[in-house]
């Protein structure tokens, strides 16, 4: 971005969130502009695992105890994720890929297939359209023997999600939003009745900002990287499947994620091969390279589910931050008046943060919503400072929980 604009709406994070919330905006007829530290696409939006899950961390009880009345929109809001990605992707024309053949949740042994079976009678209960699944379904459906059993969700899909974060964007700019890459957020000060958002070469004067940058949250709203968890979640994919395990694994391109403390998530591509991420450590760091260790980790968990794969090769890896919050739920903050704050989606962003976006726009323009996100403080986590060691050693005692059966 070159030189000062006015706009009504200043976002900072060009990811979903951020593109989300200006395309319903920009729809509306308010004048809004993007901010992008880098490219389009460049964080965990054009970098994950293309999995469309619905849902939040909790249920709604657990929800409505910690946020009162609100807490049933919020359950809503998850619930809802999927089919307003669906529906948006549609109603845009967004050439992502998106497939729709169901979510696969696995038991990965005994003591949680219980755990499972008991959640599975509560959401048929509510109407949610689940389907339960024995060990000779799953060897259909997944082909593999290693999980006891598990259940599809109707409501999951699967896309390419750089894709899809490209082609939100370009619906985004045709809807009449302004769209600046390489264009880094480099102060945010108070400026009569509204906010002016600094970048090195311009500056946008707005009445409220958008605060979209998760796992990627740097000082510009003080305090706030200071209550996040950013941590990397790592991918891997295989060449093309030749004809014969195409037809074993994964015949249908259900998109999978199993009951480990440390899910592991995995689905096949358009194009046949297979994609298998998870969180084999809880490194921050920006820069991680093909050769990181994290990688053959995954490779050996691949095999391991199918053993088939062990003379496929792996042609790509790659891993974008995830932000991961202290109660691992989704974030809205109002620091102050007209600066707002959303982030936090915990791995469950792909459809979540689409949806969030869309509130985020209905509540900027007073329009009501089925869904909701209760404000909250932001709040310092403890031992910021030292959360790589932390996070690494709770990783690995899960690790053993979820080795020996617990």
């Amino acid at each position: 971005m070159q030189g000062d604009r006015v706009v009504d709406v200043a976002i900072v994070g060009g990811g979903f969130t951020g593109l989300s919330t200006a395309l319903h905006l920009a729809e509306a007829g308010r004048s809004v502009a993007v901010l992008e530290a880098r490219d389009i696409g460049y964080g965990a939006s054009g970098r994950n695992g293309g999995q469309v899950n619905p849902g939040l961390k909790y249920e709604e009880a657990a929800l409505i105890k910690k946020f009162g009345p609100q807490g049933s929109a919020f359950y809503r809001l998850g619930q809802e994720a999927p089919d307003f990605l669906v529906g948006l992707v549609k109603r845009l024309g967004l050439d992502c890929d998106l497939r729709r053949p169901g979510l696969i949740r696995l038991a990965h042994n005994e003591r949680a297939l219980a755990t499972l079976r008991a959640a599975q009678a509560d959401f048929i209960g509510r109407g949610l359209p689940i389907t339960p699944l024995e060990l000779k379904d799953i060897e259909a459906l997944v082909g593999t023997d290693r999980y006891p059993g598990g259940w599809i969700d109707a409501r999951g899909a699967n896309v390419h999600p750089l894709d899809l974060v490209r082609e939100l964007a370009r619906a985004t700019a045709a809807a009449g939003a302004l769209i600046f890459p390489h264009s880094p957020a480099v102060r945010l000060a108070r400026r009569n009745d509204g906010w002016s958002v600094a970048t090195q070469s311009g500056s946008l004067q707005a009445r409220s900002v958008v605060v979209a940058t998760n796992g990627y949250s740097d000082g510009l709203v003080p305090g706030l990287a200071a209550s996040l968890l950013p941590v990397n979640s790592f991918q891997i994919a295989t060449a093309p499947l030749d004809e014969a395990r195409a037809r074993r694994i994964l015949p249908q391109a259900h998109t999978v994620y199993d009951s480990r403390r440390l899910i592991l998530y995995f689905r096949r591509s358009a194009d046949g091969r297979v994609i298998l991420g998870g969180r084999s450590s809880f490194s921050s760091s920006r820069g991680l390279g093909a050769r990181r260790a994290d990688y053959s980790v995954l490779e050996r968990v691949l095999t391991g589910i199918f053993p088939d794969l062990a003379g496929v090769p792996i042609a790509h890896r790659w891993t974008g931050l995830v932000c991961i919050t202290m109660d691992f739920l989704p974030h809205y903050h109002e620091p102050e008046d007209g600066l707002h704050v959303v982030l936090g989606f915990n791995g469950r962003g792909v459809a979540l943060s689409h949806r969030a976006g869309a509130w985020m726009a209905n509540h900027l323009l007073g329009r009501p919503d089925s869904g909701a996100m209760p404000r909250t403080p932001i709040r310092p986590v403890p031992f910021h400072a030292w959360r790589e060691p932390l996070l690494n050693v709770a990783m690995q005692w899960n690790h053993l929980l979820d080795r020996f059966g617990r």
